[in-house]
């Protein structure tokens, strides 16, 4: 295999367990904005927001908007394993 495509599929594997934990902790800390998220694991917020709208691009986690102090804020749940659950396909069979 070329060295391109070696590398291509590591970019690819490290992305997908980013992803991974990101999620996992955002279902174990629920409820934080992407500033309190990147504070915590020591990534940037550009890179905590990226990782972010896949999640949500993907149906992983929740977003919702809280007002404090006057300013909206973005802050995400990760949803339960019922959620994930497709209940129409699974009462067919």
């Amino acid at each position: 295999m070329d060295m391109l495509k070696i590398a291509n599929q590591v970019r690819r594997k490290k992305a997908q367990d980013n992803k991974w934990f990101l999620y996992e902790f955002i279902d174990k800390n629920p409820d934080l904005t992407v500033y309190e998220i990147s504070k915590k694991i020591n990534w940037t917020t550009g890179k905590v927001n990226n990782y972010v709208q896949k999640l949500v691009k993907d149906n992983m986690i929740h977003n919702f908007d809280e007002v404090v102090n006057g300013r909206n804020q973005k802050k995400y749940r990760g949803k339960t394993v019922k959620e994930f659950i497709n209940w129409e396909e699974f009462n067919k069979k």
